[in-house]
């Protein structure tokens, strides 16, 4: 084995100096290749993610979008089933009260003057639905209440006043809708 201290020839270290630079500028150019592309890639994977971080931007805004949209949707429509029972709630309320009243007003004609004729005429419709010898009894809230076997008829002054709120019905629902 040759000593590696051993001394080179004479000119060695002019050829030697030669390749050593030929090696080190070598070097440099694969280094500086390498660090082109290294930066080509880096550039390519920060636009990659920029364009993923966009896309997925763009999805969750149009997720968020689409789901405030549904969200709002389903507040409106419970908005409007709640002003809906509330507006049905009132007229309801209203129309109890116009009952009432109605049946309080008809109750009251059997302390006017002319009650007495409005009984008779009920008295003879009794009759003539359930015959000649239907029975009649006086109803404690004014009008009659008549009889004949199993059939019965109502003409009671209240009961007469809701049947009559009944038939008036579309004007009654105009209230609601003035």
């Amino acid at each position: 084995m040759s000593d590696p201290r051993a001394v080179a020839p004479a000119g060695a270290g002019a050829a030697l100096d030669t390749v050593r630079a030929a090696l080190l500028a070598a070097a440099r150019a694969d280094a500086a290749d390498m660090s082109r592309k290294a930066e080509s890639q880096r550039d390519e994977l920060l636009d990659q993610a920029r364009r993923t971080a966009d896309h997925l931007v763009a999805e969750a805004r149009a997720a968020g979008a689409a789901d405030a949209n549904a969200s709002l949707a389903a507040r409106m429509a419970q908005t409007r089933r709640e002003s809906r029972r509330s507006a049905l709630f009132a007229q309801r309320e209203l129309y109890d009260e116009l009952r009432r009243r109605c049946r309080t007003a008809a109750s009251a004609l059997a302390g006017t003057p002319e009650y007495a004729g409005l009984r008779q005429l009920l008295i003879d419709a009794a009759r003539r639905q359930l015959g000649a010898g239907a029975a009649v009894e006086e109803s404690p809230d004014g009008g009659i209440v008549a009889s004949a076997g199993s059939e019965r008829i109502d003409l009671s002054l209240p009961v007469l006043a809701d049947r009559a709120l009944a038939r008036s019905g579309s004007e009654v629902a105009g209230l609601w809708t003035r």
